[in-house]
């Protein structure tokens, strides 16, 4: 008579016991759609350890049957593994705990696996937020955290990496962005250090009477974002700006609806063919200028300077570059791919962020020097993907404002970070402290005190602009980063707001209701209408003069009385002495390159930047992650700043193993643009 094995019998009662039953309790609580997940165990009962972890078949009853290797953890009550999947794993298993023994410990239901793409085992260690992960630093990152590959093999415990010391260098919106994230990830001590006196950074209302429902405010940073473009009578939602009014609902939804705290958007007109085109001193027998209307329709209005033909099709060709509708709508639809395609294609097959504008036209196209330098307007290392997504964004066809001023979205996270916040803290010097893995900030009180205060951090988010980075002692960082902190060009902006008593432009004939007027007075840039309480009484701001770039930086050097006169005399010289009889005296003026907390307005990448340095902003070097609109792929925008927030917060939350979490911030911030083909 031939004898049975016993095995099959124990593996089938193995399997049929209950995996409640065992003392090590193991789950996966995520659709695993990647080859990285995380298994969360939790050990309920003394087991010999170290206990190893295993995928296999839920029938195994040995160890060595294990299809593969997991993992093993020594810690007692709460941990996470990392599992990388192998390429050739098989569906339908199970994880198996066992203890020093070799014996069964625990057990998980079955597992399905749900892989969309397979990818090539590269190594164990940290996840990079770079290529070798799937990562692309040059458009849709999101993606590749979605499909990342790489991580150790040790457990992880989460309540020991959410309990880090983390501090955010930093309270401007990509600062906040990443507090929150982190804040909702279950990070407990977060710490936010602020140089200024205010949350919100370049984000600055100025209230010159009253507060925000007084309506007389003028925006000094950014005023407003753009919604939608209309094509052939499609419409796109311009995406990658609806995380702004995403992070406003969820702002609305943590305070609970309070009022005092609520981020309503009201419509923003940018422009009205009733503003004024003032240009070479042409006004008509009312005394005012022709309106954008009235020289559109009668262009004996206007004095154009003559251009050759050849000037003529130089423009033409640039038109046809930086108002391609299928480049516009790309880059509607998804800004971060259309930046990867656009560097990867370029132009005409070339590559297309080491052709700036000018060298293409002159090296490329055959244009004459003069030609280009008309129609490039001189920036010799512009780059076309600026020109692009600028363009796309002034051309939008609606447009969005917030209620009450932008200062309200940073008010919002009051109640969020103040617990934690301390503003007044302008740091001077970070030390990377070896021994402990640790940075070591400090900062004085004033600088009369030659005392330094200390803090030690685990890590350290730096939401702080390159101007600012420049003027701090950082640990010794390699020559890419520090290239890219000392390299990027950053532009400014002077803004001057004038309080009138009525609303005086409202009733002219035709009235001018919201827009904008445009000027060749030298130095006031464009003049802004409010888009808000049109129609109202009482008084009003209106943005008479917006400086920007180059034209910015002559006005730092002018005394700030000199300054305000020269725009008051200029609003009277275009709308009449009706603006110096109803100016109230109130004023506000801010010139970016003057504020010590931030030095500048945006940063303006030349030619071969983002190629350059995009990659090493997404690098952890010292413990330090670096984020900002001068760390993403668009400038000058709060769309920027937030997005390079939500990218910041996830690379901090793959250092740490926390995948799930990764993965959840990203289908929460991310999700319009994720779009995995298999």
């Amino acid at each position: 008579m031939r004898l049975l094995s016993l095995t099959p019998f124990v593996s089938h009662a193995l399997a049929l016991y209950s995996t409640s039953s065992f003392p090590v309790r193991i789950e996966t609580r995520a659709k695993l759609e990647s080859r990285l997940a995380n298994v969360h165990v939790h050990i309920r009962d003394q087991v010999e350890t170290p206990i190893r972890y295993t995928y296999g078949r839920c029938l195994d009853n040995s160890i060595h049957n294990s299809e593969s290797v997991i993992g093993e953890s020594s810690s007692e009550g709460g941990a996470r593994l990392v599992w990388i999947i192998p390429e050739d794993i098989t569906t339908g298993g199970c994880i198996s705990a066992w203890n020093s023994q070799g014996v069964l410990v625990g057990r998980s239901a079955e597992v399905k696996m749900l892989l969309k793409r397979r990818l090539k085992k590269r190594g164990l260690h940290t996840i990079p937020m770079d290529a070798s992960t799937g990562i692309d630093t040059w458009g849709p990152w999101f993606d590749g955290v979605k499909l990342l590959e790489h991580k150790n093999l040790s457990a992880v415990d989460a309540a020991e990496a959410k309990s880090k010391e983390v501090v955010i260098v930093g309270a401007g919106m990509a600062g906040l962005m990443t507090y929150l994230i982190l804040h909702q990830s279950g990070f407990t001590n977060l710490t936010l250090l602020e140089a200024s006196q205010r949350l919100g950074g370049r984000v600055h209302t100025e209230y010159l009477s009253g507060g925000p429902f007084d309506y007389s405010y003028q925006e000094m940073g950014p005023m407003r974002f753009p919604f939608t473009r209309t094509y052939q009578n499609e419409t796109y939602n311009i995406t990658d700006h609806q995380i702004v009014f995403q992070l406003a609902a969820e702002m609305n939804k943590i305070n609970n609806g309070d009022r005092n705290l609520s981020i309503d958007f009201i419509p923003w007109i940018q422009s009205n063919e009733n503003g004024f085109y003032y240009h070479d001193g042409i006004k008509l027998d009312t005394g005012l200028p022709p309106t954008m209307k009235q020289v559109a329709d009668n262009t004996s209005l206007s004095i154009s300077l003559p251009l050759d033909e050849s000037t003529k099709n130089t423009q033409a060709k640039y038109n046809a570059i930086i108002r391609n509708e299928t480049m516009m709508r790309a880059i509607a639809d998804n800004m971060h791919r259309a930046h990867k395609d656009f560097l990867v294609n370029g132009l005409d097959g070339l590559d297309g962020d080491i052709w700036s504008e000018y060298a293409y036209f002159v090296n490329y196209l055959g244009a004459s020097l003069n030609d280009t330098n008309f129609v490039t307007g001189g920036y010799d290392a512009s780059t076309f993907w600026h020109a692009m997504y600028e363009g796309l964004y002034f051309g939008a066809t609606t447009w969005k404002t917030i209620d009450g001023g932008l200062n309200r979205l940073p008010l919002s996270f009051h109640p969020l970070v103040d617990n934690n916040t301390h503003l007044d803290t302008m740091i001077e010097r970070i030390q990377w402290l070896e021994d402990s893995q640790k940075l070591n900030l400090q900062w004085r009180c004033n600088y009369t005190d030659r005392v330094f205060q200390n803090a030690t951090f685990d890590y350290a988010v730096m939401a702080i602009p390159p101007p600012q980075l420049r003027k701090m002692r950082l640990p010794t960082l390699p020559a890419t980063i520090r290239g890219a902190i000392d390299g990027l060009p950053f532009s400014s902006a002077c803004k001057v707001a004038l309080e009138y008593k009525t609303r005086f432009w409202e009733h002219y004939d035709p009235p001018i209701i919201g827009g904008q007027t445009s000027t060749d007075i030298p130095g006031i840039g464009s003049i802004n209408y409010p888009s808000y309480c049109l129609n109202c009484t009482g008084p009003a701001s209106l943005l008479a003069s917006y400086a920007s770039s180059d034209l910015a930086e002559l006005w730092v050097s002018v005394p700030e009385e000199e300054h305000v006169q020269y725009v008051v005399d200029a609003m009277a010289e275009i709308h009449g002495e009706v603006a110096r009889e109803q100016w109230t005296g109130k004023y506000a003026r801010r010139c970016w390159r003057q504020d010590k907390y931030e030095s500048g307005s945006w940063t303006s990448p030349i030619v071969g930047q983002h190629q350059l340095f995009l990659p090493e902003f997404f690098k952890t070097y010292s413990n330090m992650i670096f984020v900002g609109e001068h760390a993403t792929y668009t400038h000058s925008w709060i769309s920027s700043a937030l997005e390079s927030g939500v990218r910041g917060a996830v690379q901090l939350l793959l250092e740490l193993g926390l995948v799930d979490e990764a993965k959840d911030a990203v289908e929460k911030w991310m999700g319009r643009w994720v779009e995995v083909v298999s």
